[in-house]
């Protein structure tokens, strides 16, 4: 999916802007790491959560099919959909993308 943003401001960044309604608050719950090697099936996959972390060795849900991986899970205030701002590696480079997830109906 498109990435979408707000004004960039030097020294601040850019507002990620919900990809279901455009909203620019966006808060993050939950953030899963994914370290491995080239093509690896098994690796280091660390989610943190609701004031803990957990570790496996499980590589399910790696944006990257071959590298390291970052999975940062969003929800929107204003509208309640969820989404995941996802970051992997292929052969040298570095992928951003945002795969709309849900909507729920706690608005």
């Amino acid at each position: 999916m498109q990435l979408s943003f707000g004004d960039y401001n030097e020294g601040y960044g850019a507002e990620l802007l919900c990809p279901n309604c455009g909203f620019n608050y966006l808060h993050h719950d939950k953030v899963e790491v994914f370290e491995c090697g080239e093509d690896a099936n098994h690796g280091m996959h660390v989610t943190i959560a609701d004031g803990k972390s957990v570790m496996d060795t499980s590589l399910i849900g790696n944006p990257s099919r071959r590298r390291h991986g970052l999975n940062i899970h969003l929800w929107c205030e204003g509208c309640s959909a969820k989404s995941v701002l996802s970051i992997s590696q292929h052969k040298g480079v570095t992928l951003v993308d945002l795969n709309y997830s849900e909507t729920t109906d706690e608005t």
